[in-house]
């Protein structure tokens, strides 16, 4: 009978050898979409929000706003390839992409708002709208007593 030499985990090490292990339903509930950064701030009474979209292209950028949140969510898609180990690759780590994020943006006047998209930034120009003052109003008070 011949000794086996120990090889600790290497059974657990087959089982990541190749990218199918991500897409396994408990992984899947793991995976979270990563945020884009973001720069946010006001210039001539417009609000401007720039995201760093890397690597997107602009038609898979969903960008909306309703209710005074600004929603932006870019998708990319890789397709797989029959066999990666053909190719000869040392390290794989382009993949496909997910990001999504939300943000309360201040009273801005929603049907002006711009978008656009240049070198992997989505740049979003929303003008402020006015600012609504009420004016307060007297209330009469009742006044009890002799």
């Amino acid at each position: 009978m011949a000794l086996i030499p120990y090889r600790g985990g290497w059974d657990i090490d087959r089982w990541f050898d190749d990218n199918d292990w991500i897409n396994w339903p408990s992984f899947q509930l793991m995976k979270m979409p990563e945020t884009p950064k973001m720069d946010i701030y006001e210039k001539d009474g417009k609000v401007v929000v720039k995201a760093e979209l890397p690597g997107f292209k602009r038609d898979q950028i969903n960008a909306q706003i309703k209710d005074g949140v600004l929603t932006i969510e870019a998708k990319s898609e890789e397709k797989q390839e029959e066999d990666d180990k053909k190719k000869g690759y040392w390290r794989k780590e382009i993949h496909r992409g997910y990001v999504k994020r939300a943000i309360a943006l201040p009273e801005i006047e929603e049907d002006k708002v711009e978008a656009e998209f240049e070198n992997g930034v989505l740049k979003i120009i929303a003008p402020k709208t006015a600012p609504q003052i009420e004016e307060a109003k007297a209330k009469k008070l009742e006044i009890k007593g002799k």
